[in-house]
């Protein structure tokens, strides 16, 4: 990207992208909080797993495990961003997922941290760029630790970003994500074609 046009567009698209730090465009909230082990594996509450966020640019809603409802807790909702705070190497601190749908009374687990876009965010463009080598080449430099690396949520909000126009993001998300389909079906071909082998 030369300043901030990028080379390369679909057509009717001009408009430079803006840069902007994380913070400026949204606020962090916090994960489950004093829970006991007692609390998990049931009731009509759940919470989004470590691996879930790690895992995946885009949130599976299958991915979650139950915990008692607790409305001292901050819920989760549709297009919050959910980032690891800890990982084993300073290449895995700070993944990225973005969360795809409204459940009822979904929680964060207590190893992650959540941000909230103060505007409305195309779910695949953002999973896309967040995980991007020029967004996670940022994130690595601020990972702190020895044997385990850490992050922190402030130091997390000064990460900058370029954002283009609503219409943009949703041009580029929806062909990202018509290629995440395309590869998604392309593997379940082979994992059956190698299954009946």
């Amino acid at each position: 990207m030369a300043d901030n046009v990028p080379k390369i567009r679909f057509p009717g698209f001009t408009e430079p992208w803006e840069q902007r730090k994380l913070g400026e465009i949204g606020n962090t909230f916090s994960g489950l909080s004093g829970k006991t082990k007692e609390d998990f594996g049931h009731g009509q509450a759940s919470f989004v797993t470590y691996l879930n966020v790690f895992n995946n640019s885009i949130g599976q809603p299958n991915m979650i495990e139950k915990v008692e409802i607790d409305p001292k807790q901050f819920q989760v909702k549709q297009g919050d961003i959910l980032f690891t705070t800890s990982s084993e190497t300073p290449d895995e601190v700070g993944m990225a997922c973005v969360w795809p749908v409204n459940l009822p009374n979904l929680y964060l687990n207590s190893f992650c941290f959540g941000f909230r876009p103060k505007k409305e965010i195309d779910i695949n463009f953002y999973a896309h760029m967040l995980r991007s080598p020029q967004v996670r080449n940022q994130i690595t430099l601020l990972a702190q630790g020895i044997s385990r690396y850490n992050i922190s949520k402030t130091k997390m909000m000064d990460i900058r970003i370029w954002l283009p126009s609503e219409s943009e993001q949703r041009r580029i998300g929806r062909f990202l994500g018509n290629i995440d389909n395309l590869i998604t079906l392309h593997q379940r071909k082979l994992f059956i074609i190698s299954y009946i082998k």
